[in-house]
């Protein structure tokens, strides 16, 4: 290479480094709100169309590096509406950012109905959407409620259709439906027709219903009318559940009968004949013989004498039937796994002066 073509190509170099440098800038500024003029630190700051961009201080000053003249600053700060500005031929910014009013705040029911927003009630509240609770749902629409609200405990009941035992906060709450107390057990409520659940926890938060409300109250908003634009809906749920009433079953036995010592005969169901009032399993063994038994014939003009296995003997009004095991499997039967079938429809409406709405 000639060194008049070596000085030739530094030249050019140093020509495009001087261009590039004087294409690359760096702006400043300064960033207040409009409510207050107070100033805005910690609003992001970006070259639009590219990654470079950089966040104000705790004084509202930033300082941003701009490739040229067409490059567009965005400013977005949460709880203002976002700004744009070109840069053009300036180097200082003065920004000013309005708050932006139409960002919404969480609304709750708290207590006889009254909506307040979530972030200036002053006690602990809890509210779940009914929509989110139906779609696995129970018999009873509360025991939907496991695990879902801090602080209150739902208990199955062991017994068959029986009321879940509820706990907020180790105390039992009062139920509200629509602002109206109930004393209920649930279990006529519907599960499609709530709107919301609210937990109002503690006594602040449920002193509106006196000393019913002590211990915190749950309180159940109905649905309305039609959310539907058009005004009229037409809502069908349906669902079915298969239910195990118990893992394991304890055995039995279908050997033996009613009774102690081998010795049974009935007279009154009161100690009248051979242990009648004694069911534990201790009777004579099923084997067709007859005895006198609850369901017998009572004949006032006829007795009837029966000796038993053990050499027991007993006299009576009531005729004598086979001893046989009745009702074998019962409880296996009875405890066979239950089909628990929902269906509910619902006719709503909804105008300028109305809100209609039958569920059944």
């Amino acid at each position: 290479m000639s060194k008049s073509l070596s000085i030739f190509l530094t030249f050019c170099l140093c020509l495009v480094a001087s261009f590039a440098a004087h294409a690359q800038r760096t702006v400043t500024g300064k960033i207040v709100s409009g409510d207050d003029q107070s100033p805005l630190p910690g609003v992001n700051i970006l070259v639009k169309g590219t990654t470079s961009g950089t966040i104000s201080d705790a004084s509202g000053n930033f300082s941003v590096v701009v490739r040229s003249d067409n490059d567009v600053l965005v400013f977005s700060f949460v709880g203002y509406i976002s700004q744009e500005m070109e840069v053009g031929s300036r180097s200082t910014f003065d920004v000013i950012l309005a708050s932006d009013a139409q960002q919404l705040s969480e609304v709750v029911v708290t207590a006889l109905g009254i909506e307040k927003d979530k972030a200036k009630v002053g006690y602990s509240v809890q509210d779940l959407k009914g929509e989110d609770i139906v779609k696995a749902r129970e018999p009873n629409p509360v025991n939907s409620l496991v695990g879902k609200v801090a602080g209150l405990t739902v208990a199955g009941s062991a017994e068959i259709l029986g009321s879940p035992n509820i706990y907020l906060r180790g105390k039992k709450p009062l139920f509200v439906v629509d602002g109206v107390p109930i004393q209920s057990d649930t279990w006529n409520i519907s599960a499609d027709d709530i709107e919301t659940y609210t937990v109002l926890k503690g006594p602040a938060a449920s002193a509106l219903y006196g000393s019913r409300g002590i211990y915190g109250a749950i309180q159940i908003t109905t649905k309305r009318g039609s959310k539907d634009l058009r005004g009229f809906s037409v809502e069908f749920n349906t669902s079915t559940m298969i239910e195990k009433g118990f893992l394991t079953i304890p055995k039995v036995q279908d050997e033996y009968g009613p009774g102690d010592h081998g010795r049974y005969a009935f007279a009154d169901g009161k100690g009248g004949g051979l242990y009648d009032s004694d069911y534990d399993i201790w009777g004579p063994k099923f084997e067709g013989q007859l005895i006198p038994q609850y369901d017998g014939e009572y004949t006032p003009n006829q007795t009837y004498k029966t000796t038993l296995a053990s050499g027991a003997t007993f006299t009576g009004n009531i005729k004598p039937t086979p001893w046989v095991a009745r009702g074998k499997d019962n409880l296996k039967r009875f405890m066979e796994a239950g089909v628990l079938s929902t269906n509910n429809v619902a006719v709503s409406a909804h105008g300028a002066n109305y809100d209609l709405r039958f569920s059944y």
